[in-house]
């Protein structure tokens, strides 16, 4: 075979071999370069010929001839027939031969068979080049020795490069070589994928695979085959022997082949005395690379199962190779230096694609045995335990969750306490975000979720095997209050989390009568699908719904959590039921989101102490005020803002709450007889409770003053004198206060005179003894306190568009009377009986005080009336002597 790979390469071509049995004849034919007469002369010398294996490239094997000399053993005549010429060797006629060249020999059958050649006639079959025809000795079994050469057929074509197939009289056997692309492989190194298949009639089964790895260094070439057997497992194949290139009788015990171009001895059992085997290793680590990483391990060389001292170094070399070449599987799937990587025994493919992507030194799982560990040491690989593994997972950032996973894949790991001790230092998440080294002194928590503001295993993180390693379980306590919740609350309006929801609930769950701070309605809840804080939500069935108009903001809280936790804890956690208020201990200024809060806080006189309103107002639907209010005044907690008659609440409700088609500021209570018929009465169950909020008897704006001014004028209502001189003089105060323009005022088509009627023709009384003088249905009064009477006077005929009654009256005393003083009896008894206080000036008592009046200077409408006092232009204080009681006599 060798021979016939030799003529392929001196062709340039791959040989094609057929080997058969014709009587008692060995065929062994091949294509290839013919035989040549060099050739002939190096077979019967057995000496260096034609055929050079000097060059590491020239593809040829032989060397001397010595390959030939295995036909002796199994032949007495052999003929080697080509297509140049055919050669017989016969150890018969060379024993001839020497007889008759006088030359005595003792031992016929030591006679040597390839000495002498003699020509034959015979050529080769066609389609051969050469065919070797050996005549085989009596006592050779010809079946046994073809089904030798058919076990050898695979190995001869998976080492012999020129050789291409190999026909047995039943069977084929040829080889596929295939290049595979490998950017594992370093320079200098490539990869073939081999496989020979044997068959008949066309039908052919793979019988031998090997994975070729092929590293050339300068003049060394070394071919690393790592044969694959039906069931997958790579190794050497073959003899455990070293090819150079072919089989030595150097032993080997390492589970590859090794095909090397290193210099042999003659006879090509052993390597040449100044060559070191060592430098065969190189391309192993290729071949590492090259193979499934499965079956990497068993290609490790064993350092204590050396065949021979060559084979403990070239053992010794290959795993100087392999301990710094990147070639062992690691748990992500990459390629890791064996001296640089570390081995968990026990590792699960679970924990390690956890670990994976965190600890890029780990051995594959596949790898991380007991068995493994042994192997792998001898090329630098460290093992860790437990208690290195938690070590390194100090400061590690990952979720939860992945801690979770790692627990879960660890448990396997933890079977006794030994292993519960190695894991003391394990790192933990809490649930206030922070790490713990260990496990001891972390708390469950004992509610359905963990509370993230006490020191407790974060709840993602959370597995039974932290209870071994030393969590303890925790009771319900003053969790609710701890200032860390509130942090936490005021921290999920920006980042919501269903965690601090459920721990929450789970709390008030387990303490129904537990106090709940304020601040927790700030705690977001699921609306629509939507985090939004307790406050901003209502439950389905609030009453408040049912007042609100369609298109509300307000979100409804979700059927799930209200199902789950019922509607007594949802409304603990502040969730709307009725109307809410917004609280200001140190208000300063209209900030606090209340509708039309700026106009409220500009009218103030002076600012509020404290703020508290109702808010959402303006959310009511405009139809449903009346059940609105209800709702408001049923509320005991409302009640003093809704007393508050300053406050915002009232204001608003009285500018903008409406019934019966009127503002809230059109009605009084039914209490409220200041502004019995100024005003109307609301109808309403609890409308004196609401009365704040009702129209008062001072105008806000000049709307209300209008309103006042425009009642006062309508005929049909009944309005007492006194309602209707205070209400006008409110209409004047506005006005001198600036709440209200005169000029924004409508003139009333009517005024209410002093008699209680409507009408349209009347004067404003501006001196207060004009009233005895004028009829009482002709004039409009204000009240005998004003301060400035002529001015207000003067304001409120402005008002009305009507004249003062000193506009129109002319008056004059009738008689002069006497002269008195501001001291006099009578003046005295005027001021005790009228509490007027009489100006120093001139004062005259009259018998009878008459006084001529003519309006607008017509004396067609001149008169005398009786009076009991008079100022007249000139200031001088006219009155009438008041009649003296007779002094009643005793009886005797």
């Amino acid at each position: 075979m060798v021979n016939a790979a030799d003529a392929a390469a001196a062709a340039g071509s791959r040989a094609r071999v057929a080997v058969w049995v014709d009587g008692g004849d060995l065929h062994v034919a091949n294509t290839g370069a013919p035989l040549s007469a060099n050739g002939v002369r190096s077979l019967m010398a057995l000496r260096a010929s034609a055929k050079s294996g000097d060059s590491a490239g020239s593809g040829v094997i032989g060397r001397y001839g010595v390959g030939f000399t295995a036909t002796a053993t199994v032949a007495d005549s052999v003929e080697i027939r080509s297509t140049t010429g055919s050669i017989r060797f016969d150890r018969a006629d060379t024993l001839a031969a020497v007889r008759d060249a006088g030359v005595s020999h003792r031992d016929d059958s030591s006679v040597p068979l390839l000495r002498l050649a003699w020509p034959v006639d015979t050529a080769p079959p066609d389609g051969f080049d050469t065919d070797v025809v050996m005549a085989l000795a009596p006592e050779v079994d010809a079946a046994a020795l073809l089904a030798d050469i058919a076990e050898q057929a695979a190995d001869l074509l998976l080492s012999l490069e020129s050789l291409d197939s190999i026909s047995m009289p039943d069977r084929e056997f040829r080889i596929e070589r295939e290049e595979v692309e490998s950017s594992d492989v370093g320079p200098g190194s490539s990869v073939r994928r081999l496989r020979v298949l044997v068959g008949a009639d066309g039908e052919y089964r793979v019988h031998a695979s090997a994975i070729e790895v092929t590293h050339t260094d300068g003049d060394v070439v070394n071919r690393w085959l790592a044969h694959q057997p039906a069931e997958g497992t790579a190794s050497a194949g073959g003899r455990g022997v070293l090819y150079a290139p072919t089989a030595t009788d150097i032993e080997l015990g390492i589970p590859a082949r090794i095909i090397t171009s290193l210099p042999s001895t003659p006879d090509r059992r052993h390597l040449s005395p100044d060559v070191d085997i060592a430098s065969a290793a190189a391309g192993y680590a290729d071949l590492m690379r090259a193979v499934d990483p499965r079956d990497r391990l068993a290609l490790v060389p064993t350092s204590h199962r050396m065949a021979s001292l060559d084979d403990a170094r070239l053992t010794e070399a290959i795993l100087d190779e392999l301990r710094d070449a990147p070639w062992l599987p690691s748990a992500d799937g990459s390629a890791l230096v064996p001296s640089r990587a570390v081995l968990l025994p026990g590792l699960t493919d679970e924990l390690a694609d956890v670990l994976g992507d965190l600890f890029a030194d780990l051995v594959h799982p596949d790898l991380s045995t007991p068995t493994s560990l042994a192997t792998l040491e001898q090329v630098g690989v460290t093992s860790i335990g437990l208690a290195a593994l938690a070590d390194r997972l100090v400061g590690v950032d990952r979720p939860a969750a992945w801690w979770r996973r790692l627990y879960g894949a660890l448990m396997p790991l933890v079977p006794t306490s030994r292993e519960v001790e190695e894991l003391s230092a394990l790192p933990v998440p809490r649930a206030d975000g922070r790490m713990n080294i260990g496990a001891r002194g972390l708390f469950v928590v004992a509610v359905p979720r963990a509370l993230s503001w006490i020191r407790s295993v974060d709840p993602d993180a959370d597995h039974p095997l932290l209870e071994r390693l030393g969590t303890q379980r925790l009771s319900v306590s003053d969790a609710l209050r701890d200032d860390a919740l509130r942090a936490l609350v005021d921290d999920a309006a920006d980042e919501p989390s269903a965690e601090l929801l459920d721990e929450v609930a789970a709390l008030l769950e387990a303490d129904p009568d537990a106090a709940v701070p304020d601040w927790l309605s700030r705690l977001p809840l699921t609306a629509d699908g939507e985090w939004r804080a307790a406050d901003e939500l209502l439950l389905p069935d609030a009453p408040l719904l049912e007042v609100l108009v369609d298109d509300h903001p307000f979100g409804i809280v979700d059927e799930a959590p209200v199902a789950r936790v019922g509607v007594d804890l949802l409304r603990r956690l502040g969730v709307g039921w009725g109307f809410t208020t917004v609280s200001d201990e140190f208000p300063t200024g209209p900030d606090h989101d209340l509708p039309d809060e700026e106009m409220w806080w500009d009218g103030l006189d002076d600012l509020p102490e404290k703020l508290t309103a109702v808010r959402d107002l303006d959310l009511v639907d405009d139809e449903r005020w009346s059940e609105a209010l209800s709702l408001l005044a049923q509320d005991e907690s409302l009640t003093p803002v809704l007393a508050d008659r300053d406050g915002y609440t009232a204001w608003w409700l009285r500018h903008h709450a409406q019934v019966g088609g009127h503002r809230l500021g059109w009605y009084r209570a039914p209490s409220d007889t200041a502004l019995a018929g100024v005003r109307d009465v609301l109808d309403h169950p609890h409308a004196d409770s609401l009365s704040a909020a009702l129209g008062g008897g001072e105008p806000e704006s000049a709307a209300d003053a209008d309103i006042l001014l425009h009642n006062l004028a309508d005929p049909a209502r009944s309005i007492s004198a006194g309602v209707a001189t205070t209400t006008y003089a409110a209409v004047v105060r506005a006005c001198r206060r600036g709440i209200v323009e005169p000029m924004d005022l409508a003139v009333p088509e009517r005024v209410r005179a002093v008699s209680g009627r409507a009408v349209d023709d009347a004067v404003v009384i501006d001196r207060p003894w004009h009233v005895q003088v004028v009829d009482v249905d002709a004039m409009v009064v204000l009240p005998s306190d004003t301060t400035d009477l002529a001015a207000d006077a003067a304001l409120l005929a402005d008002i009305l568009d009507l004249p003062t009654s000193s506009e129109v009256l002319a008056t004059e005393v009738v008689d002069a009377g006497v002269a008195s003083t501001e001291a006099g009896t009578e003046a005295v008894l005027f001021t005790a009986a009228t509490g007027r206080t009489i100006a120093a000036g001139e004062v005259r008592v009259h018998d009878d005080l008459r006084i001529a009046v003519t309006r607008d200077g017509d004396d067609q409408h001149s008169a005398e009336f009786s009076v009991d006092w008079w100022i007249d232009e000139r200031g001088v204080t006219h009155l009438q002597r008041r009649a003296r009681p007779g002094r009643r006599r005793s009886r005797g």
